[in-house]
């Protein structure tokens, strides 16, 4: 049995102050958005609390769905990679980026090319990938298990939050999928947008949703994991190799009160029995704002 953890958004706090010139851009109203909610939204204390609870279950991978930071300020980049080392090794962890890591154009190697060690391939026969998208997508082998990483996080205008995987990565993705389906290999797909059409407004959502939802359908994929929305949900996708789960997950440091939004983050347990792969969710979070970390659910992802 394999077990992987899941979480996203952790959205870490504090916020380092940031310097006059680098509000100089679209990070101005991203600060004054965090000052005036978002700082009483992402609990420093919400995401250590989750987070050790999470050590705790011994699992064999952790995955992180993005938004690890807020403005894409440099301090931000650097203390989001301490915290990464907390969870572990880039081995035993990996990381995709969010629309917030991607918040203001940077260079890769001073932005989150500084996490790139927990966003590198293991080297299997599906790479080299996409040319163009720092390594993009990057897939990571466990057995019969394959974790697809996949970067939707794009710098965008004021007042959006819109991500894109783009063909090169789609082209990647697409003879991955259809590599390891042959293979009969369990296939994860991680990415930070929701990836089906209608999850989100066209100003947060993937632009090229409706590819990548067509790739699915036609290339199969067993389980797919995305945040973004700071909210849980699950849903299915019928493809051509069976019935594929999607499942969004909210911020690791949320504290909003709302049904479906407080911190969260789920284990998925993953083995093989008579030639059929089953996956078993266990969600554990919070059940109030000031709580302690639960067993939220226990659910069959498979039939």
């Amino acid at each position: 049995m394999f077990t992987l953890a899941f979480l996203s958004d952790p959205h870490l706090a504090p916020l380092p102050r940031p310097a006059l010139s680098e509000l100089m851009s679209k990070r101005i109203l991203g600060y004054l958005n965090w000052l005036r909610s978002r700082k009483d939204i992402h609990s420093r204390r919400v995401l250590d609390t989750l987070t050790w609870d999470l050590l705790a279950q011994k699992t064999d991978h952790i995955a992180v769905g993005g938004d690890l930071i807020n403005l894409a300020l440099h301090d931000e980049f650097t203390k989001a990679h301490d915290w990464l080392q907390t969870l572990g090794s880039p081995n035993r962890v990996s990381v995709v980026p969010g629309n917030h890591d991607a918040y203001v154009h940077l260079d890769y190697g001073s932005g989150i090319g500084l996490w790139d060690a927990y966003m590198t391939g293991d080297g299997s026969k599906t790479e080299p990938l996409s040319p163009s998208g720092e390594g993009f997508p990057y897939v990571r082998r466990f057995g019969g298990i394959a974790l697809i990483g996949l970067s939707s996080g794009i710098p965008t205008a004021p007042f959006f939050a819109a991500g894109e995987v783009g063909p090169d990565q789609r082209a990647a993705l697409e003879r991955i999928l259809s590599e390891l389906g042959e293979q009969d290999v369990f296939r994860i797909i991680m990415i930070h947008h929701p990836p089906l059409t209608g999850q989100s407004a066209s100003r947060r959502g993937l632009r090229d949703v409706v590819e990548l939802e067509g790739i699915l359908k036609s290339c199969g994929a067993e389980l797919v994991l995305y945040g973004h929305r700071h909210f849980h949900a699950i849903d299915t996708l019928d493809t051509v190799s069976g019935t594929a789960a999607i499942v969004g997950v909210p911020s690791a440091s949320s504290c909003d009160g709302r049904a479906g939004h407080l911190a969260r983050y789920n284990l998925f347990r993953i083995w093989k029995k008579r030639e059929k792969w089953h996956c078993e969710m266990t969600g554990r979070g919070l059940t109030s704002p000031n709580g302690e970390i639960t067993q939220i659910e226990i659910r069959m992802l498979t039939e």
